[in-house]
């Protein structure tokens, strides 16, 4: 507590979010739209990236390379740690999450809700919202850049929790050889290797990983190969063309849930009825997708993206076998111009974007594990049409308004196969206005705001859950929101780095999720959705980066200058509630920490050492059901990371130990399960490492 008390008083005296320690902290210049600069994300330099996420009057976030090779780098929760507002909380240890922006997607048991997860801007995932983790490789990624909150248009515009875009390396940001291996505790092992090169207007990057796990969990074995794989060519007059293919094999057991006291005995076991119906999900998942840019003039550009996704799933579970295959695709028609309007600066972007979603939705009773009669023969279709438009208008030069609309048509369509050979469908229209401002307050420092509206249709799978009353499609509403946003970011003399959001976000129809028994006496729970008529999210992000000390080795008589040493903090506090529900009252939503801490002092040494030690912090426990009569423990994490890098070379060694105190916590939840198995138990101690080189 005390570790918490001192790491509020900081976040009080001027929070922010921690960058890079080893590079320079970008300043903030007044925020100006230029008139004929409009960027290639693809081949956007990080300082680049960083200045278009000035742009965007809320919350954001910047996670570069260096950040992710100077962590494990295994899943979404190693890189995002340090980003306020966002709660990653593995499932057994996987990339699997349970992840919440913003009190987004808390119903979200299994897999993704409430975020548009994205590979270089395009929906990763089913065009209804449905999205997993399994796919996602960090080591061929070159940045993260997270937008929490409704007010990213194009990305968030229409989710509560915003969005995260992870940004592909091409053939300019690697080396001609790259390799890593990493190995820890509980059989972990990860393997990659990747090469990429220039040749003329050519640029091509390959990458490819293994990684395998045992786990700390009985029944939770893991298994993922990964290939991803770019070609891009740049025409004269500007035009470039790009070209991205992606394959993942993915295998892993599922261990379930535990009841409290099954987490207190040993949390290393599985689910009974988890192991004995030998509860897998398996799948084979290939993705291809092609950019074309061109220059119309000096200050526009016009882009076409277009992609194709198929998944072939094979998913064990109690109370069935799934056997689905899923085609998914999207395209997006992008138009910049950047030119002044009346002498002021302003840049006007406006997109038509298509998403659809075909699933082939078998399935077999789960007899012990082996196939039993056929129960469900049903194709899943989702569409979505948008058009969004944003202006970014230059009031002064040191204040600039941005205004946007998002218009979306959903629909929702069930073709049943099984004996009726019915089709049901429904559909969802929304219109998501947005209204922001960015005030360069000083040199440095950024003031910004926004109302935003969020619309969120429900998916497929929560329309069709087995624990559905009735057999209709229009049995849930579309969840809706209202988000009112300001905060503050930027830097002080170098040495200070802030970010700093408040929010209140009032909803209507929010999406919930009970796991309910099939059958009295039932070993196991099956989803039921339903709407909650009215809620509330609040909230504080905050972090803050500082340089509390440089030349630490010449102060102490060693002769030596270019160490420093450094803090940062993450603090979140969130309060999501229940608003005169006629059942839970005013009860608080289960499924997030009230109060999220992490805290990291380093030491840098310009020979490339570096030493990091880092507690990570929840003082309370949090409900995990409705009625606010079942939570989870406080728990305290102690956790070192450090490293070197031999900079001629390009050759490094990282190392990291976790859970120095071996504390037993839960990791993630799954909210109101009727048999009370809430708890999915966090790894006990354990160590990892790994050895790196690049040659270019």
């Amino acid at each position: 507590m005390r570790v918490l008390v001192l790491a509020v008083l900081l976040l009080m005296a001027g929070p922010a979010i921690a960058q890079p320690p080893q590079e320079p902290v970008p300043t903030l210049k007044p925020v100006v739209v230029e008139g004929t600069r409009i960027p290639d994300e693809r081949r956007e330099t990080d300082q680049e990236a960083r200045e278009e996420l000035q742009r965007v009057p809320g919350a954001v976030d910047l996670v570069d390379e260096t950040r992710i090779r100077e962590s494990r780098a295994a899943n979404l929760k190693d890189v995002l740690d340090f980003t306020p507002g966002i709660l990653i909380r593995p499932r057994f240890g996987s990339d699997e999450s349970q992840i919440s922006i913003r009190g987004s997607g808390l119903r979200n048991n299994f897999h993704l809700r409430g975020i548009n997860l994205l590979i270089d801007g395009f929906p990763y995932g089913n065009a209804d919202g449905f999205s997993d983790f399994e796919a996602l490789e960090l080591l061929t990624t070159k940045r993260i850049e997270v937008y929490r909150g409704a007010s990213a248009l194009r990305f968030g515009g229409n989710t509560l929790g915003g969005a995260i875009n992870l940004v592909t390396k091409t053939g300019y940001d690697a080396g001609l050889f790259e390799i890593r291996t990493e190995a820890g505790s509980f059989g972990f092992l990860k393997n990659y290797i990747g090469t990429g090169q220039v040749y003329g207007p050519w640029d091509f990057y390959i990458g490819l990983t293994d990684t395998e796990l045992e786990n700390f969990r009985q029944h939770a074995e893991q298994l993922r190969r990964r290939a991803y794989g770019t070609v891009g060519y740049a025409l004269p007059g500007g035009t470039t063309l790009r070209f991205d293919l992606g394959f993942t094999d993915s295998h892993e057991h599922l261990p379930g849930a535990l009841t409290q006291r099954e987490l207190d005995t040993n949390p290393k076991q599985a689910d009974p009825t988890f192991r004995a119906t030998g509860a897998e999900r398996n799948y084979k998942y290939t993705r291809g997708a092609f950019t074309a840019r061109t220059p119309l003039g000096d200050n526009q550009m016009l882009e076409w993206s277009t992609q194709l996704n198929y998944q072939d799933l094979d998913h064990p579970l109690p109370f069935a076998i799934i056997d689905d295959t899923t085609y998914a695709w999207s395209s997006e028609l992008r138009w910049t111009l950047a030119t002044p309007l009346f002498d002021h600066g302003n840049r006007v972007r406006v997109g038509l974007q298509y998403a659809g979603t075909r699933q082939n939705d078998d399935q077999f009773q789960n007899l012990n594990g082996d196939r039993g009669l056929q129960i469900q023969n049903q194709i899943n279709s989702a569409s979505n049409y948008a058009i969004y438009a944003e202006d970014q208008f230059d009031v002064t030069p040191n204040f600039t308004v941005v205004a946007g609309l998002r218009g979306q048509y959903a629909v929702r369509r069930v073709h049943d196969q099984f004996g009726t050979d019915s089709t049901d469908s429904v559909d969802f229209r929304s219109l998501s206005p947005k209204l922001g401002f960015l005030w360069a307050v000083a040199p440095g420092a950024q003031v910004y705001g926004n109302v935003s509206q969020a619309y969120e249709p429900p998916l497929i799978l929560e329309l069709t859950a087995p624990g559905q009353i009735t057999g209709n499609l229009d049995q849930l509403k579309a969840q809706r929101a209202w988000q009112f946003e300001i905060g503050t970011r930027g830097t002080w003399n170098d040495r200070v780095t802030w970010d700093i959001a408040i929010y209140d976000i009032e909803l209507w129809d929010e999406i919930q999720n009970v796991n309910v028994q099939p059958f009295p006496g039932a070993p196991f729970t099956i989803p039921r959705f339903q709407n909650i008529r009215r809620s509330r999210h609040t909230g504080v992000e905050a972090g803050l980066d500082v340089l509390l000390m440089r030349d630490l080795l010449q102060r102490a008589g060693l002769g030596t200058t270019g160490d420093a040493l450094r803090t940062r903090v993450a603090y979140t506090w969130s309060h999501f509630v229940f608003v005169n529900d006629p059942v839970f009252g005013n009860n608080q939503i289960p499924g997030a920490p009230e109060h999220f801490l992490r805290a990291e002092l380093r030491y840098d040494h310009n020979s490339g050492f570096w030493f990091a030690p880092n507690v990570e912090v929840v003082p309370h426990g949090y409900f995990v059901n409705s009625e606010n009569n079942a939570r989870t423990q406080a728990y305290t994490l102690f956790n070192i990371r450090t490293g070197y890098e031999y900079k001629p070379w390009k050759l490094g060694v990282f190392f990291e130990a976790r859970n120095l105190t071996n504390a037993t916590y839960t990791s993630s939840v799954v909210v109101d399960d009727a048999n009370k198995r809430y708890y999915e138990p966090g790894d006990a101690r354990a160590f990892y490492g790994a050895l790196e080189w690049r040659w270019r």
